[in-house]
């Protein structure tokens, strides 16, 4: 299945509203980890599960996921 002009751009809209919503989210999460623990990087937890789903967004993104339909 071939995504239109208009899906590619807003399935890309959508991706990068969420790497924003987690760089944004990282950016509060990482001076509070050094405010409440130094000892223990905890937000590198966050990233590590974030940038999968970030990955697979991307790849849904580009139509990766999507099933072709036969005939076409």
């Amino acid at each position: 299945m071939h995504l239109s002009p208009e899906e590619r751009l807003r399935r890309g809209r959508i991706v990068r509203k969420h790497l924003m919503v987690g760089l944004l989210a990282l950016l509060v999460i990482i001076p509070l980890n050094f405010i409440v623990s130094r000892q223990y990087p905890w937000w590198l937890w966050v990233l590590i599960v974030w940038l999968p789903l970030i990955a697979a967004h991307s790849l849904w993104a580009k139509g990766f996921f999507d099933r072709r339909k036969e005939g076409m």
